[in-house]
């Protein structure tokens, strides 16, 4: 079980440090996983599930992690597709938040296991082309996952 700090000292920490995150492009059936953010930053973006590695887990079992916690989905983790980073100005309790990210390229260990989705995310969707609108870093984690440009 995670242990988490408190919200005050993680603010200190956002102000300070930049974050390691991964997230995770989950491929299923030629269309990849996308979720409505809840939480900042970009709260009330389509986004790739992920966050927060913890003190003392290995990446790839934090891509396993957050597969399951975000969409209730168990997971096969396959290779990094895609690192960079991401600066946001609208991070928790106003902090801006800069991020490592590397993204995963998942997919489920159930095929017919449908996502249920945490309570940080408003909605999700399957998209077997990258949507206009997302953020370059979603769109290069797409493009990474083998999905091309267009409407769906």
């Amino acid at each position: 079980m995670a242990h988490f700090i408190p919200s005050e000292l993680y603010h200190r920490i956002l102000k300070s440090l930049p974050i390691a995150c991964v997230d995770v492009a989950i491929v299923h059936r030629g269309a990849v996983l996308l979720v409505r953010r809840g939480d900042p930053p970009a709260r009330g973006q389509w986004w790739v599930p992920g966050g927060r590695v913890l003190k003392g887990e290995m990446m790839r079992e934090t891509a396993a992690r957050k597969a399951r916690e975000e969409v209730g989905l168990r997971c096969h983790v396959g290779p990094i597709i895609h690192t960079a980073e991401t600066l946001f100005e609208d991070g928790p309790g106003g902090v801006p938040v800069h991020s490592i990210n590397s993204c995963f390229f998942l997919y489920p260990a159930d095929p017919d296991a449908a996502p249920r989705l945490d309570c940080h995310h408003a909605a999700f969707r399957w998209v077997r082309r990258i949507p206009r609108g997302l953020h370059p870093y979603v769109e290069r984690c797409l493009l990474a996952a083998g999905l091309a440009r267009g409407r769906r």
